[in-house]
């Protein structure tokens, strides 16, 4: 399986004043374009990828970040101390994890652009269309997780490869938040986001 294509043979697409090459085509059709110059990323988007940076290196999404202090305050005036530190413990088992799917895909959204999407806009129309594909093409939620992944400071001398044999071995500890969420949703805590 070919997860990267030659980037030298794309050609370049000028958009909004702004070099692109195409990266990728999802099994759907969509072409999918990356920036020839990172540096030229809009400003609406490096700061939309700036949080997202922030919550792939705590490996939670802003979400499951709220849901989890919303309880933690619950916790703690209910003097459940006992609760209140396996919550914590499991945000800090989380902070040394290498890297999440969410919040990957979420840092993809911000660097990839998806047909004719406007390099100078950032919406959710677009962004939902991305995470629509990723559900639904295994081939390239895994291109866009590895290049969300490079994207991060932090991690970029790991291999391509690794992140998803990382992933995929960290599947039985990412299953305890989502167990824990589950918990949490069925005891009546809002999962809406208070902002």
């Amino acid at each position: 399986m070919k997860l990267f294509w030659n980037k030298r043979q794309q050609p370049k697409v000028e958009r909004d004043n702004v070099n692109l090459r195409q990266v990728y085509e999802d099994r759907l059709g969509n072409k999918w374009y990356e920036y020839v110059n990172p540096l030229q990323i809009s400003a609406k988007r490096a700061v939309a990828a700036e949080v997202a940076t922030r919550f792939a290196d705590m490996n939670l999404t802003k979400q499951n970040m709220l849901v989890l202090m919303e309880e933690m305050k619950k916790k703690a005036n209910a003097g459940q101390i006992v609760d209140l530190f396996k919550l914590l413990a499991e945000i800090e088992f989380r902070l040394n994890f290498v890297g999440e799917e969410e919040t990957l895909k979420e840092l993809a959204c911000c660097y990839y652009l998806i047909n004719d999407e406007s390099e100078d806009d950032f919406t959710d129309k677009y962004r939902e269309m991305k995470m629509k594909v990723f559900s639904e093409d295994g081939g390239a939620r895994d291109f866009f997780i590895q290049g969300a992944f490079l994207h991060t400071i932090n991690y970029s001398n790991m291999s391509e490869v690794d992140i998803l044999d990382y992933l995929k071995a960290n599947a039985p500890n990412e299953k305890q938040l989502n167990h824990i969420l589950q918990t949490l949703k069925s005891e009546g805590i809002s999962m809406k986001s208070t902002t």
